[in-house]
């Protein structure tokens, strides 16, 4: 039941797996300003540990991907894409690239890293149950990045929201994924912590206003439709 689902997610907290975002780890003296120059916005200012959205297009001005680039210190950041998008926007990078031979490299790394959005207004109730790392709100704001234990397994934290709630995406090496995705349902079973799936996740990011690559982005429909 989507919307069920969905009113849940508003109400308590939720899980939903979302390992195939594509994951490209982008590094180098010359990745800032790589990035700066493929996307419509920059990149080389962001501080060490912060998260900013990105949106990607093509040589018509037309969106062809977005998601978010962290910056994890002063030469590597790590950039996540649609479920679809990772292999064209690795090769629309090293593409680019041997045009320009900045010094910076990419790895691909969709397929080793999976990544659970916890969300949902008990999401830092959750984080606090399975973690000792601070989940606080000053210990980790909106858009920061930061290297975390949970279940024992070293992740990568990253507060963003595209559901519209207090959420947490985690992201952490595969083979650990269903070990920390059945701690995170054990340990928040008080807290009705339960799985959603992409139909949900759609409704709620519908609430929130943001676009789905692909679907509000196809040139011939607008944002207010």
């Amino acid at each position: 039941d989507a919307g069920a689902e969905a009113q849940h997610v508003h109400r308590a907290v939720g899980l939903i797996d979302v390992s195939t975002l594509g994951k490209l780890l982008v590094t180098g003296p010359d990745a800032g300003d790589f990035l700066d120059r493929v996307y419509p916005n920059r990149f080389s200012d962001l501080k060490a540990g912060r998260i900013r959205y990105g949106v990607l297009t093509g040589d018509a001005g037309r969106i062809m991907d977005d998601g978010t680039v962290a910056r994890l210190d002063d030469d590597t950041f790590y950039v996540t894409t649609t479920s679809t998008g990772a292999d064209a926007v690795y090769q629309w990078f090293t593409w680019w690239n041997a045009v320009w031979q900045l010094d910076v490299r990419f790895a691909q790394l969709t397929g080793a890293v999976a990544a659970i959005n916890v969300a949902g207004p008990k999401a830092r109730e959750l984080m606090a149950l399975v973690s000792d790392d601070d989940f606080s709100n000053d210990g980790l704001k909106y858009l920061d990045a930061r290297h975390v234990h949970v279940a024992g397994v070293p992740s990568l934290a990253l507060r963003i929201g595209f559901v519209g709630e207090l959420g947490y995406e985690l992201h952490l090496p595969s083979p650990h994924a269903e070990h920390v995705w059945e701690t995170l349902l054990e340990r928040g079973a008080d807290l009705d912590a339960q799985p959603f799936g992409l139909e949900p996740q759609r409704i709620l990011r519908l609430e929130k206003g943001h676009v789905i690559v692909g679907q509000d982005t196809d040139s011939e429909s607008n944002l207010h439709e």
